[in-house]
C-alpha cells in the first residue's frame, strides 16, 4: 500500500468513527429528548427491540413496572423473543397520544397493528422526573394519578363522557 492509500484508510477510518461517535450522542438513552413526550419514549422502546438494546429498552419503563419485574427474568425474556414477536411489537402504530395531566398519559394504538384482537391497544405513561415512561394500567402510581385526574376535572371516563 502506499503512503496515500494509508492516510486515505486512516482519514476515513476517523471519520467513521467521529460519525459515529456523534450518532451515539445523539441518540443517547439517556438524553432528555428520549423521554420527553410519550411519543418520543414509545418511539425509543421501539427503536431499542428493533436494535435488540435491552439495557435502554429496559429504560423505557418506569421504577414502578421495573420494581416489579425480576430483572434478570425479564432480561432473558427479551434476549430470547423470536423475529415473529418482535416483527409484531415493531408493526404497532399510534392513532392517538393523550397527555390526561403532567403526571399520566396514554397512547392509543392502532388496533390492525397489534399482534391479535386481545392485545391491549393503550400504551400508559407516568412522569418521573420530566421523564415519561411506560407502565401498565395496573401500576398503583398510574391508578393514584389518574384518580386525581378525575377529580379535578382533568379527564373523565369513556363512560362519563357527553
Amino acid at each position: 500500500m502506499t503512503k496515500i492509500s494509508v492516510n486515505l484508510c486512516i482519514n476515513k477510518t476517523i471519520l467513521c468513527y467521529s460519525l459515529g461517535l456523534f450518532l451515539f450522542g445523539g441518540c443517547n438513552s439517556n438524553s432528555q429528548k428520549s423521554f420527553e413526550s410519550p411519543y418520543a419514549t414509545f418511539v425509543t422502546h421501539q427503536t431499542a427491540i428493533d436494535n435488540g438494546n435491552i439495557d435502554v429498552l429496559w429504560n423505557t419503563y418506569s421504577k414502578s413496572y421495573q420494581n416489579q419485574q425480576i430483572r434478570s427474568t425479564w432480561r432473558r425474556e427479551w434476549e430470547e423473543i423470536n423475529a415473529n414477536e418482535q416483527k409484531a411489537l415493531l408493526r404497532r402504530e399510534i392513532t392517538k397520544e393523550k397527555v390526561i395531566n403532567d403526571k399520566i398519559a396514554y397512547l392509543l394504538l392502532d388496533s390492525t397493528t397489534l399482534k391479535n384482537e386481545r392485545e391491549s391497544p393503550f400504551v400508559y405513561f407516568v412522569n418521573e422526573s420530566g421523564n415519561w415512561k411506560i407502565t401498565t394500567h395496573l401500576d398503583s402510581t398510574f391508578h393514584k394519578f389518574l384518580e386525581q385526574a378525575i377529580e379535578n376535572g382533568d379527564y373523565k371516563l369513556p363512560d362519563q363522557q357527553e
